[in-house]
């Protein structure tokens, strides 16, 4: 699986860095610049939210049912494609708009937590924030039977969709959610999967 994660790298970077080589050199000359004006500042904000993404490649192998899976992540400021990171089993990550789920489960995301410290106005440490916060928290499931697994998913795909439909932000995601699973005893299948007609209705 690493392998297969390794070679999908380089096949991705080879046309992300092709077909947006100009905006990569932007986004690095402005993120190697120690100073940068305002108005650098949000152009390579904008970059950074237009150009960054990732995947997650996961499996087995029929010769070795041992399931991993593999993140790799880009963003226009890189020079050279960051290698797979092996997911621990039962690590349980959001892409897309990760601010919604970590705000619903931990009642805070990343992003708030460095704008809180930006501010000036906190004086605790880290760990102090954290303190304040743990007890608030509506934790996560880490071991799930399949079926169980499969409904979180769902649940956590579905929430972010309304959430985000329902906000100021743009609605950057939506549309019918479909859900796959592949398990160690069985090949790839569907769990929901929009039918052809889905569109049309």
């Amino acid at each position: 699986m690493e392998e297969v994660a390794k070679r999908w790298t380089q096949f991705f970077w080879s046309a992300y860095s092709s077909s947006l080589g100009e905006v990569l050199q932007r986004a690095q000359r402005l993120s190697s610049r120690t100073l940068r004006t305002p108005d650098e500042e949000r152009d390579l904000s904008d970059l950074l939210q237009a150009c960054s993404g990732g995947f997650c490649i996961g499996g087995y192998l029929i010769n070795d049912r041992t399931p991993c899976a593999f993140e790799i992540l880009y963003d226009p400021t890189m020079t050279a494609p960051a290698p797979p990171s092996a997911l621990p089993v039962g690590t349980i990550n959001f892409w897309g708009c990760p601010n919604l789920l970590n705000r619903l489960i931990f009642g805070i995301d990343m992003s708030l937590i460095v704008a809180i410290f930006r501010s000036g106005k906190w004086t605790g440490t880290i760990e102090d924030l954290c303190h304040l916060i743990r007890p608030h928290t509506l934790g996560q499931p880490l071991h799930l039977p399949v079926r169980e697994a499969i409904d979180w998913v769902h649940a956590s795909i579905y929430t972010t969709i309304k959430m985000m439909k329902f906000s100021h932000l743009p609605p950057v995601c939506g549309g019918p959610v479909e859900i796959a699973v592949v398990t160690t005893d069985k090949k790839f299948r569907w769990v929901r999967h929009k039918r052809f007609d889905a569109a049309i209705g």
